[in-house]
């Protein structure tokens, strides 16, 4: 198949007409899968890949490490009914090939505070730094960061929509490089100086340029902030997040006295 983006939005809007006259499915649900299959067709052209069996595979392993189940299984969906459509040769999804998700395994390990130093000691690109920091500090995923503005960040007391303060360091240099610029979306000025840096699919290369996992810095965030003390509740209500089970989890892993009172103290399975 083709590596041609053109052609391959070509080929989208040719599928996407067949489900609008052959299927009975809504316009949102087209919509949705229009959505899903642009991003793939742009993990194609970020990585100058052919449309084939191997691209899939590769990009549903993209998927696994980098959404939760239920939005893997939706972008899953898409693709099948795509590829499905387009009769490829060695389709992943036919008979014995078919890939599933592996969401029940165990959950990704975290960096400890040590871990986490040394890896952003190797990042030298000020930009890149500061991006990487602001989606741990923020506890956010690639795809929350992307929709940030400036105007959801208080720059009189450093802190980000809810009421999570961060580092004083990190609070500087983020007013210095924002320069105030009300409006502006934080991915335009985060990216200034990184080529075309506008997309998860390449915010998860930067990432792993640095073997840095968007996932593993949420929850070696939330595990910290837990080993410093803060309590589950006030963890969530700060932080805006909601802790899942399998966080929770780690106060036994760990043994860590503070992991495994907060643990104790607030799961209700405990």
């Amino acid at each position: 198949m083709t590596g041609n983006s053109e052609t391959n939005l070509e080929l989208l809007e040719f599928f996407l007409d067949f489900l609008k006259t052959k299927s009975r499915k809504s316009l949102d649900a087209i919509s949705s899968i229009r959505r899903d299959l642009e991003k793939f067709i742009e993990y194609l052209s970020i990585n100058k890949l052919e449309l084939n069996a191997e691209s899939i595979r590769g990009y549903l392993a993209y998927l696994q490490e980098n959404y939760n189940l239920s939005t893997y299984k939706v972008k899953l969906s898409s693709l099948r009914q795509f590829t499905k459509w387009l009769n490829l040769e060695d389709n992943p999804f036919d008979g014995n090939l078919t890939l599933k998700a592996t969401p029940n395994e165990p959950a990704e390990d975290f960096y400890t505070k040590a871990e986490l130093l040394e890896k952003l000691s190797e990042i030298k690109d000020p930009i890149e730094l500061l991006f990487c920091e602001l989606l741990f500090e923020l506890c956010l995923s690639p795809a929350e960061l992307l929709k940030i503005k400036v105007l959801d960040f208080n720059f009189a007391t450093a802190s980000f929509r809810l009421r999570i303060k961060l580092s004083d360091n990190l609070a500087l240099r983020l007013k210095q490089f924002l320069k105030m610029k009300e409006g502006l979306s934080l991915d335009a000025a985060l990216f200034t100086g990184i080529s075309e840096l506008d997309s998860e699919i390449k915010i998860a290369k930067l990432l792993k340029k640095y073997d840095i996992q968007a996932k593993k810095l949420k929850r070696s965030r939330i595990v910290h902030l837990l080993e410093d003390g803060l309590s589950i509740q006030a963890l969530e209500n700060n932080l805006g997040v909601k802790v899942p089970v399998n966080y929770l989890s780690l106060a036994k892993e760990t043994k860590d006295y503070k992991l495994l009172k907060a643990f104790k103290e607030f799961h209700p399975r405990a």
